[in-house]
């Protein structure tokens, strides 16, 4: 009977376990359904984006047919059968192609990826989802991102590298099961301040949290009560490139586990937080950098002994090393201290960090001697950057030799007292084997010439090699190129070098630099044989002459060529400019070409920079025909002899840039400047033969440097230029400009550079003009100014900040070709052009000490001065000029000025050239001037002065009579004329420093001529006396001048009688 039970129950339980695996397999059925519909789903909404990006074919595996964990980018569970795996990071290649990368930023409005958060609801096991590098936009969010709470699984969550700009944090904050989010550049690669992270709670399963680049602030928070933060397992925060201050590091604290804390570029200021990063004991990576941290790092820093990489560069911590605890952090790898102010010498401890790799001090002011025992002992040292301090004596580089996973070196001096010596002892021979090698301005000089370092000999895997500004000599060194087959970047500039350039192998090199040497010949017309992948070629500088070979235009990969300051002649090769697709800047500047470069229909590629200045290039400038062109951010076709108008492409330059610069000064182009939509920050037409008035259409949004000199423009100051307020100078000089000078221009608070001289200008000087207090130059000569010099210009203060040190703002360096090192050690880009190399520098014409003189570039940021003259001003000079202490160079000659020169004058401590001349000033030439002990030109000639010149003393010894000419009441050396003073000895002090020889006695002066008066009266009466005829005479005229009077009052009186009694009739 229970047999019987046991089978009936048995037998039922299998039907029961039967329909249950059934149920499971038709439930599991249905969900990998949903699971292959919603990738195809997913898949379909990729259509749109893919079509723009030209990816075709995306997704190919991913078919409705077959088993779909078999499709790319998914992982299932083996068991399941569900996918657990979502990889769909850079569905368009966007990591890889950079260009493509920012193109798509700039109109993400187009590209947004409409992918719907809900989708991946299906994936019931889904632990990891990379959607990075995509165009991913708000939609995502507003589509249920909130609800993949219901992921209960769900590790691993990447939105890195999109356009999600709403807030994202109230819906993360519900993803609790999350242990890694990164949210890197979530958000367009914005830099401003966006959202505030305190609305994001974090669970306490989160352990890695990656929120970098998208401009968040405030404080971290958890969710739960406060104990719950003893419960975190956050063990990873990187934090960088936001607005975090300082009170982000407080709240920090509360998480003890963490590991790895990454606060570079943020707004942290005040002193090091020593006491709050106390509590990180298991801290192994802290990286504060590129903040505002000042004072000195205490010694509790030696508390955090766990750390293995320190980075505190780019901020402004000073102080010694030697009590700062960093000898006692022995699990040290990387220290980074570079771009601070520590100062005082090496410690001699740092020998003890025995596991250290990376040792980067650069730019500090560190001072002695670099410790040998430091170098000998850290064998482990991979990466070493002693650049830009204050070192002193001779460095032996043969120290490294037994350092054999030494890879990365660079000392590059900013002063004269240290040298690298690389040839003692002599014959050594180096066990390490270097990738990037910089010795800059530092390698021993030696009486018979430096030489190239004897141990790259040994060298056979560098990437890098910079021997810039060394003076070595001999020939050029194309062992490096044969001997090092991955060589990539080699800068030989500023050396001896001289000689023809050989080139005998094929090489890797992608940058090569050698300007400033004294190379001669012509250049290889085989370029494309030895540099076949040659980006950034430089040989400028030398002494090249002949023509540019048409090889070169078979350099494909070439991105910029700088053949300027040479001897090159004849025609640009045709082609240049459009056959080299990828070439994005070229500079000819100063040599001898000739020829219609820019005639007839032009296409000029994808150029960014073309430098044409200072040439013999002729011809009218033609018609634009390619689009690209408006990619042109900075044209400069200064100093030649091109003709005819200025074409209207010019004026729509910069479509994709608010960066834009036109240089045509000095050519023979005329008419009128063309309208157009480029907002230009340099502008400069001067010395042309434009005329005309000013459009009013110019758009004048971003200028900075105007100039309009040299010309032949009529009419008023257009009101437009109300609209310059970010202008710095203003250079309309030397045209036919009428009217008022417009008080707007006491408005352009910006302005350092004020040239209006040379034209048609009447009225008085505006009072407004004293509003420009960062001023430096003004010059309103040789004008038809009226009245008074305002008594205000003492509130031009002048400038407080350079301002004429003028960097490209785009970024045209060649990508770094090592990313491996870069990704590694942090390593800057070095095949970046030098700062100054595409420079656009200022100019401007200002006479100063008589000399009509050109100034140029970062002079301009020195240059004070104020020039009134050849005006018809009227008045006394105000005193308040005196207060002007910062001028170099004043000027209010020929007008009509009078009164005395004001003693105030004498505070002008800085003043080199003050010029008064042919004015009406009177009184005498203030002693006190020989104060001015930097004065090297005075003339005060032309006008009224008086009385004794200052004494011959400092300055004024060295000035000639010229100085004060046409003032013949002056007396005194230099001049001819003696002062008649007898100085009495019995007389007081005090009345020998108040008499003057001009001085006159009434008593005498009108003895002496009433005396005289008695005298001509007692000889007129002695001479009619004695002459009987001319007494008759004189009676006879007397009479005859009596009866004149008489009828003239009688016909007088009468007349009126008459007129009188007519009226009266009337």
């Amino acid at each position: 009977m229970e047999s019987w039970c046991f089978v009936k129950h048995k037998a039922s339980l299998l039907i029961f376990m039967m329909l249950l695996i059934f149920m499971l397999g038709w439930v599991q059925g249905i969900y990998i359904e949903d699971e292959r519909k919603a990738l195809l789903e997913i898949k379909a909404s990729l259509h749109e984006v893919s079509n723009f990006f030209n990816v075709e074919n995306i997704l190919p595996t991913w078919v409705d047919h077959g088993k779909y964990c078999d499709w790319e980018r998914i992982k299932c569970n083996t068991t399941s059968g569900f996918v657990t795996d979502l990889s769909l990071g850079d569905m368009f290649s966007m990591e890889t192609n950079v260009q493509d990368n920012f193109y798509a930023s700039d109109i993400s409005h187009v590209l947004i990826w409409p992918l719907n958060a809900s989708l991946f609801l299906n994936f019931k096991e889904l632990r990891r989802l990379d959607l990075s590098f995509n165009c991913i936009g708000n939609t995502f969010v507003s589509s249920g991102l909130e609800r993949l709470s219901e992921l209960k699984k769900l590790e691993n969550l990447n939105l890195s590298y999109n356009f999600i700009e709403t807030n994202i944090f109230p819906s993360l904050s519900e993803l609790t099961s999350l242990k890694i989010l990164n949210l890197t550049h979530v958000n367009k690669y914005n830099m401003k301040p966006t959202h505030d992270i305190s609305e994001f709670r974090i669970s306490e399963n989160l352990e890695v949290l990656d929120v970098a680049g998208n401009g968040y602030y405030g404080t971290l928070q958890m969710q739960g009560s406060q104990e719950t933060y003893k419960l975190s397992r956050l063990k990873t925060v990187n934090m960088a490139l936001n607005h975090f201050n300082e009170s982000l590091i407080t709240t920090l604290t509360t998480f003890t586990s963490l590991k790895t804390l990454n606060l570079r570029v943020n707004s942290l200021s005040g002193p090091f937080p020593s006491q709050a990063l106390a509590s990180f004991h298991r801290l192994k990576l802290l990286d504060l950098s590129f903040n505002n941290f000042i004072g000195s790092i205490p010694s509790t820093i030696k508390s955090l002994s766990s750390l293995q990489v320190v980075s505190f560069t780019q901020n402004a911590l000073n102080g010694s090393l030697f009590n700062d605890g960093f000898c006692d952090l022995k699990n040290l790898h990387e220290l980074d201290l570079s771009d601070n102010m520590f100062d005082g010498n090496l410690p001699t401890c740092f020998s003890g960090l025995s596991s250290l790799k990376f040792f980067d001090i650069s730019s500090n002011q560190l001072t002695g001697i670099i410790p040998p025992s430091l170098i000998v002992n850290l064998t482990s040292l991979e990466y070493v950057d002693f650049s830009y301090n204050k070192f002193e004596g001779s460095f032996l580089f043969s120290l490294f030799s037994n350092h054999t996973k030494l890879q990365f070196f660079r000392f590059k001096s900013g002063n004269e007292k240290i040298e690298v010596e690389t040839e003692e002892p002599i014959g050594w021979i180096p066990m390490f084997q270097l990738k990037f090698l910089v010795l800059s301005n530092c390698i021993k000089k030696r009486p018979k010439g430096s030489v190239v370092p004897s141990f790259l000999l040994y060298q056979h895997e560098l990437r890098v090699l910079d021997l810039s500004h060394n003076s070595l000599e001999g020939q050029v060194p194309n062992w490096l190129l044969k001997n090092n087959k991955n060589l990539e970047v080699l800068k030989l500039k500023d050396n001896s070098f001289r000689k023809v350039i050989h080139m005998r192998n094929k090489s890797n090199i992608q940058v090569l630099d050698m300007s400033g040497n004294h190379i001669t010949g012509t250049i290889p017309d085989n370029l494309q044989s030895f540099i076949p992948y040659i980006r950034y070629l430089n040989f400028s500088s030398n002494v090249l002459y002949g023509v540019i070979p048409t090889s070169i235009l078979d350099l494909t990969k070439l991105w910029i060529l700088d053949l300027s300051n040479n001897k090159l002649s004849g025609e640009v090769p045709k082609g240049l400019f459009t056959n080299l697709s990828t070439v994005e800047i070229v500079k000819l500047s100063n040599n001898t070409l000739y020829g219609d470069v820019l005639s007839g229909n032009l296409s000029l590629g994808s150029l960014h920079i073309l430098q044409l200045d200072k040439n013999c290039f002729t011809g009218n400038i033609g018609i634009n025909t390619s689009v690209n062109s408006m990619l042109l951010n900075i044209l400069d076709i200064s100093e030649n002899h091109f003709t005819g108008r200025i074409p209207s492409w010019m004026s729509n330059m910069c479509s994709y840039s608010d960066y834009c610069e036109l240089i045509a000064r000095n050519n023979h182009l005329d008419g009128q400047f063309p309208c157009g939509k480029t907002t230009f920050e340099f502008l400069d037409i001067s010395q042309n033969s434009l005329s005309g008035p000013i459009s009013s259409c110019i758009n004048l949004k971003n200028m900075k440097h105007l100039h309009l000199g040299s010309n032949r423009f009529t009419g008023v100051v257009p009101d437009a230029f109300q609209n310059l307020t970010n202008v710095v100078t203003l250079d309309m000089s030397q045209n036919y400009f009428s009217g008022r000078i417009p008080e707007f221009v006491g408005e352009l608070s910006n302005l350092r550079i004020l040239l209006l001289g040379k034209n048609n200008f009447i009225d008085s000087i505006p009072e407004k003009l004293c509003q420009l207090n960062k001023v430096s130059l003004i010059d309103i000569s040789s004008n038809f100014l009226t009245g008074l010099i305002p008594r205000c210009l003492n509130n031009i203060t002048g400038p407080k900040q350079l301002a004429f040190i003028q960097n490209i703002t785009d970024d045209y360096g060649v990508d770094p070709f090592w990313s491996d090192l870069l990704i590694q050690y942090h390593i800057g880009d070095i095949s970046q052009p030098d700062s100054d190399q595409f420079e656009t520098r200022d100019e401007i014409h200002f006479t100063t000490k008589n000399n009509p003189l050109s100034y140029k570039g970062n002079i301009l940021d020195y240059m004070s001065g104020l020039d009134l003259s050849s005006n018809k001003l009227t008045g006394e000079i105000p005193e308040e000029l005196g207060m002007l202490t910062h001028i170099l160079a004043l000027n209010l000659s020929h007008n009509k000025l009078s009164g005395p020169i004001p003693i105030s004058f004498s505070d002008l401590s800085q003043i080199e050239s003050l010029d008064l001349s042919s004015n009406s000033l009177s009184g005498k030439v203030p002693s006190e001037l020989i104060q001015l002990t930097k004065l090297e030109v005075f003339n005060v000639s032309y006008n009224n002065l008086s009385g004794r010149l200052p004494e011959q003393k400092a300055q004024f010894g060295t000035f000639s009579k010229e100085s004060y000419e046409g003032n013949p009441l002056l007396c005194g050396a230099p001049l001819e004329n003696n002062c008649m003073t007898t100085p009495q000895v019995s007389e007081s002090s005090t009345k020998k420093d108040t008499e003057k020889w001009y001085d006159i006695d009434n008593v005498s002066f009108y003895g002496s001529s009433c005396s005289t008066w008695f005298v001509f009266m007692l000889g007129f009466v002695a001479i009619l006396y004695i002459n009987p005829y001319w007494r008759r005479r004189w009676l006879q005229f007397v009479e005859e001048c009596m009866y004149t009077c008489y009828y003239f009052l009688y016909d007088f009186v009468r007349y009126g009688q008459q007129v009188k009694d007519t009226s009266s009739h009337l």
